[in-house]
């Protein structure tokens, strides 16, 4: 065919092949299993869909992939339906799809699309065909190509490093030693070699931007080197006979990355027959930019609403000067008249034309302004309905994943996937595509035990690995669940202290939960050695920035020799949403609507303190209860509870959990469209983008789901309370040691207490405190007494003390202070906020 005929039908095949290729996988994997559990048509549907393929590459020119299909559908014509396919076809075909599917990738590079080893894929499929005698194999081979993959290895470790002076540059040398290396493989006639070597170039040109695509790349790369050097170190002169069967043997299956469609979901080719006539392709990119148009449309009709709103003020403020005028004209006649009145009837009887007009074009604009908002709400409708697709098209490729895996590493698993009718937005399935698969790969390599240690852990030898996508209202969750060893919290620990990540003191104060989070580390790696599979230090972190960038949160649990499992919670569509407008001192932010179960007032005594964490009772429960401006690193304000006074709260929800976070108004509600902050931002985790309000003002807007991971009590870092100033509270009453205690973590501040002064004194020296608030009439040590000996202390000496008692005579008030109290507060002045005043005076940096 025309090179530049092909060029233009190109992209329509590409998406109609891959969809194809993705059903036949599908179908074949079914066949493969027992007749009782099949589909009625599977096997007819997947000869039409093999056929169909084999056609469309013959009408093409493009041989190699129309040999490929062609050796399968002879494979499928023999085939019974209650028989079903062996293992070792199954097999077979599989690597015939995987080998269409790297020639696509050429051809999408705008390379020629070539079947790399056709020959072996021929013969593994049953085609007997004519293998051509090659050259020998240089002698040299083996050495030069090491010393190639040398050079790729050192490539690979500058492009990882955070600083690379010349990025392009390293790049395209990197490629051109591959190619030239694949060039040797070629001539020598060991065909692994030079598929593998090609596919390192492809990975090095995908480095070259840097970011998150960057580290996907270098995953790729990395377990490519891997296998290359094997192959070379195998390399030995031999025949091209001899060489071109043990290429036969050594083909394993692999499962290519899933390449994305480039249009709208296509049904198979034959649900696709009759409807042809009703369907067209669209490109992603064009429908990209038609969903970003409608999204600025929306946000126009929320301005141009703002407008209207605005001409009708302007009509109310015509009426009320129409009036003063109205009435200065008949004042002016009762007066005698005279020539000023004839100017100022005048000029009122102008003024209420122009009030006329004016309403006219108000209601002008409210109509118009309807039908806008109407058209732009249809339009943005179909247009999500466009976007939105089964997740079973992200679930099903994962099937020869986990084969092609499990197999590698000489493990049974059964794959489950579960809400496969869930239709998502495609952007996120998109996107979705790469971390998804290394929660699979991760949860095969470093999650499930071989046969035998399931054996003796008295477990079934095969393991069981769930794939599911859960609707969650107007989220989804993707759940990544094994049932094998369970992540171990210690072994995460030191794997975090021996990469040089933490200190052995740091390690040590993590909570479990905050250990296993270490696994989204850049990084991190429990992998001792490089494999194909693991110890790169590349998965896991892409997969939360990934579910970050998508406004979303990933976490994790696990169970000791049970399991773990991986969630990733997510909105349906990325689309423009409905956002809360709150205020926390002077910024204002948007939190997206459908996160918000509800805003409250909270009374004072319905916030208290439980085990050292600030909740407030809701409908009988105790929720967490959090400033919200500390949780999104703004300096922690004053509170209207602090002082006694009502506290408004925002009550967010994520799933099943619930926060209720402290605000100081709520300023509206409006569609608002989330833009990317950047990648110089994309580490912010609170942060899901920003937005531009209908007056122009840009709001940041927050990530709900975590904001609720992360103030969970497990989760909240330790780290974070080591930077709040500490406060000893000595009282001999449990009452008054305990409400203070509550006030002032309510505050935010860590609070521990004591019973009297010798209690207190142990504490202190033991313990770092940055203030003392002490009762001063105590058994054993009072509060003078302490006071006294705090100041004479040589390193506690500039430590602040507020003694709190019920005397209040000038002469006790003179008493404390010349012991060295910083403070004096009488109980009474406790509840009137008097001792969060005075704590903040004493502690102005720290405690802001």
């Amino acid at each position: 065919m025309d090179p530049q005929l092909l060029r233009s039908i190109w992209p329509v095949f590409s998406a109609e092949t891959r969809e194809q290729i993705q059903s036949i996988g599908a179908k074949v994997l079914g066949m493969e299993g027992p007749s009782t559990a099949r589909e009625a048509d599977l096997l007819p549907s997947l000869k039409r869909l093999v056929h169909s393929l084999k056609g469309s590459a013959a009408s093409l020119g493009l041989d190699d992939i129309e040999n490929v299909v062609h050796a399968i559908e002879d494979g499928l014509a023999h085939t019974r339906t209650d028989a079903g396919l062996p293992r070792d076809a199954v097999e077979s075909m599989l690597r015939g799809l995987s080998g269409i599917e790297a020639a696509m990738a050429r051809g999408d590079a705008g390379q020629s699309p070539e079947v790399e080893g056709l020959a072996s894929l021929l013969k593994s499929l049953g085609r007997d065909v004519a293998v051509p005698e090659s050259v020998s194999v240089a002698s040299g081979l083996s050495a030069k190509g090491l010393e190639v993959l040398d050079f790729l290895e050192a490539s690979l470790r500058a492009l990882c490093s955070p600083d690379v002076p010349d990025r392009a540059a390293v790049v395209r040398k990197a490629m051109e030693r591959a190619r030239g290396l694949r060039g040797m493989a070629l001539d020598g006639g060991v065909s692994r070699v030079a598929t593998l070597a090609e596919a390192a170039a492809l990975g090095f040109a995908r480095m070259e931007p840097g970011g998150d695509p960057a580290s996907l790349a270098a995953s790729d790369v990395a377990g490519t080197l891997v296998e290359l050097r094997g192959r070379l170190d195998s390399v030995k002169p031999a025949t091209a006979v001899t060489r071109a069967v043990e290429t036969l043997k050594a083909v394993p299956v692999q499962a290519a990355p899933e390449a994305l469609t480039p249009g709208m979901p296509v049904a198979a080719p034959e649900a696709r027959a009759s409807a042809a006539e009703h369907t067209v392709r669209v490109s992603v990119k064009t429908l990209d930019s038609l969903v970003l148009q409608v999204e600025l449309l929306m946000s126009g009709r929320a301005q141009q609403t703002r407008r209207s709103e605005g001409y009708r003020a302007l009509s109310d403020g015509t009426h009320e000067v129409l009036r003063h005028l109205e009435r200065a004209a008949s004042q002016l006649s009762m007066a005698g008249g005279g020539p000023a009145l004839d100017s100022l009837r005048s000029g009122v009887a102008l003024m209420r034309t122009m009030q006329k007009r004016l309403l006219e074009v108000s209601r002008e604009a409210h109509r118009d302004g309807e039908q806008l908002a109407l058209v732009a709400q249809v339009a943005r409708d179909d247009l999500r309905d466009l976007r939105m697709v089964p997740a079973s098209q992200l679930l099903e490729p994962l099937r020869r994943t986990v084969r092609e895996v499990s197999a590698r590493l000489s493990k049974d698993v059964a794959l489950e996937l579960a809400g496969g009718e869930v239709r998502l937005d495609r952007r996120i399935l998109d996107a979705l595509k790469d971390p998804l698969l290394h929660l699979v790969r991760n949860a095969i390599d470093h999650g499930l035990e071989t046969p035998e240690e399931r054996r003796a852990a008295g477990k079934l030898e095969t393991g069981r690995l769930t794939v599911r996508v859960e609707p969650r209202g107007a989220r989804i969750a993707l759940v990544v669940e094994d049932d094998g060893y369970g992540l171990s919290p210690d072994r995460v620990r030191a794997t975090a202290v021996r990469r040089g990540l933490l200190t052995e003191e740091a390690a040590s104060r993590l909570s479990d939960t905050q250990a296993a989070r270490l696994v989204f580390q850049p990084g991190f790696s429990t992998r001792e050695q490089v494999t194909a599979t693991s110890g790169r230090g590349v998965g896991l972190d892409v997969v939360q920035a990934t579910a970050a960038r998508l406004q979303g949160s990933v976490d994790v649990d696990f169970w000791a020799g049970r399991g773990t499992r991986f969630t990733v919670d997510l909105p349906l569509t990325l689309a423009a949403a409905l956002g809360l407008l709150v205020r926390t001192g002077t910024a204002v932010s948007a939190i997206p609507s459908d996160s918000v179960e509800r805003v409250m007032r909270l009374m004072p005594e319905d916030v208290g303190t439980v085990a050292g964490r600030v909740v407030a009772r809701v409908d009988g429960s105790q929720l967490t209860f959090l400033s919200l401006s500390e949780a999104i690193g703004l300096p922690r304000l004053p509170m209207a509870i602090d002082s006694g006074r009502v506290q408004m709260a925002a009550l967010v929800v994520v799933g099943g959990d619930k926060v209720l976070y402290a605000i100081d108004e709520v300023v509206g509600q409006q569609e608002i469209v989330v833009r990317s902050l950047g990648k110089h931002l994309q580490s912010v985790r609170h942060l899901a983008g920003a937005a531009v309000l209908d007056d122009g003002r840009v709001v940041p807007v927050l990530n709900a789901p975590e904001l609720v991971r992360a103030a969970r009590p497990e989760t909240r870092s330790s780290s974070t309370e080591s930077r709040r100033p500490r406060i000893l509270v000595c009282d001999d009453s449990l009452t008054t040691r305990f409400a203070m205690k509550s006030l002032l973590e309510i505050a935010g501040f860590p609070v521990v207490t004591a019973a009297d002064g010798e209690e207190a004194w142990g504490i202190l020296e033991r313990t770092p405190c940055q203030l003392v608030v002490s009762d001063w009439q105590m058994p054993r040590l009072d509060g003078v007494g302490l006071a006294r000996r705090i100041k004479s202390h040589a390193t506690l000496h500039s430590t602040p003390v507020i003694l709190v008692t019920s005397l209040d005579s000038p002469e006790d008030r003179a008493a404390g202070l010349e012991a060295g109290a910083d403070g004096y507060l009488v109980k009474r002045e406790v509840e009137r906020g008097k001792l969060l005043e005075l704590v903040r005076n004493l502690l102005p940096a720290r405690a802001s």
